[in-house]
């Protein structure tokens, strides 16, 4: 019998742990691979299954990468004026929470500084940004409010009555 088959469970409905999935997704990566042929020969799994388990693995979001992603430009100004008003210890562990080390933090600081005018740039920029998102804010609460009395007002209005308010009637 397979591992991980049980005596009423058919062959096809058979469900295998992660560590086992692994091991074999490592006998096809690793050093000494071997095709999915050989593999389910060895084992008694399916061929297709094997490839399958394979291209799953392939395509993982979460497999470590050659090189590493970098944060987006809103992260990286989010983190740094998160990390202005910050020193010392205080710093470093923000900054070992948003997953920044000391000297990157630095690097994109000192870029905005560039020439005395990129500091000055990104604090106009921010402000910029927050105002109009407070304006947006403000449009976007007067809408609801709107919306909510127009419910209201058909609310109390009767809703089986026609609208007949026109000037032409007949007499």
């Amino acid at each position: 019998m397979k591992q991980g088959a049980t005596w009423n469970e058919p062959m096809s409905e058979q469900k295998y742990s992660w560590a086992f999935k692994q091991k074999m997704v490592r006998r096809l990566t690793g050093a000494n691979a071997v095709s999915a042929t050989q593999l389910a020969k060895e084992t008694g799994l399916q061929q297709v299954t094997l490839s399958q388990w394979l291209r799953d693995a392939r395509s993982l979001k979460d497999v470590p990468r050659n090189k590493p992603q970098r944060p987006p430009v809103d992260d990286k100004i989010r983190i740094l004026a998160g990390a202005a008003k910050l020193s010392g210890a205080e710093l470093e562990a923000f900054l070992a929470r948003e997953g920044v080390q000391l000297a990157e933090h630095e690097q994109w600081r000192l870029a905005l500084d560039q020439d005395g005018k990129g500091g000055i740039a990104f604090t106009k920029r921010l402000k910029a940004l927050e105002r109009e998102l407070a304006r947006k804010d403000k449009a976007l609460a007067e809408a609801a409010a709107l919306l909510i009395l127009k419910k209201k007002v058909e609310s109390w209005l009767p809703a089986d009555e026609d609208d007949d308010t026109t000037e032409d009637s007949e007499t």
